[in-house]
């Protein structure tokens, strides 16, 4: 299980990747967002990296707060290290008003965030116990995971659909703005 620690580099290098990216894709004119020779926004921009490298963090995190409410759920659970708490967290989206573009790039590099911590999730220490992904519902073992190769392919398939929804949304940043 990747530690707290792990799972800030984890945030920390998708971050700095898809930053990366998304930067040089405005600066090669794929998208636009209005830098391409230009200082005039760098004020809002910095201040947009700046809130995009936290929400990157809190979505490497996130997932890991199911330790706080074991009584409710138990750690790895299908909610918490799945899509379904991004779904969840990202309903906002749909109220996206062109004065509140802006929340676009911030929920994806959340969504960034949290597929790194899907990703990291996949290099346990062994896969056993909380390493598996937990069910509310008890299998043919009276166990309540799924199987080790059933919880890897649960993450990696989780992983993949949280990560291409935040390309998507970077991506489509510029259609709103």
């Amino acid at each position: 299980m990747a530690s707290r620690r792990m799972h800030l580099f984890a945030g920390t290098l998708f971050w700095g990747i898809f930053i990366g990216i998304f930067y040089a894709l405005d600066f090669t004119g794929f998208i636009d967002l209005g830098l391409s020779g230009s200082l005039t926004n760098l004020e809002f921009h910095s201040l947009w990296i700046v809130i995009s490298f936290m929400v990157t963090h809190f979505g490497a995190q996130l997932p890991d707060y199911d330790l706080l409410w074991d009584k409710i759920l138990p750690h790895r659970n299908v909610v918490t290290h799945s899509v379904f708490l991004p779904l969840i967290i990202c309903i906002p989206l749909y109220a996206v008003k062109p004065e509140t573009t802006f929340l676009v790039p911030i929920y994806a590099f959340y969504l960034i965030g949290h597929a790194s911590h899907l990703f990291f999730d996949l290099r346990p220490k062994s896969w056993k116990g909380s390493a598996l992904i937990h069910i509310f519902w008890v299998n043919e073992n009276g166990r309540k995971t799924l199987p080790p190769k059933a919880s890897k392919l649960f993450l990696l398939i989780n992983g993949i659909i949280v990560l291409a929804a935040g390309i998507v949304l970077l991506y489509f940043f510029q259609l709103w703005v």
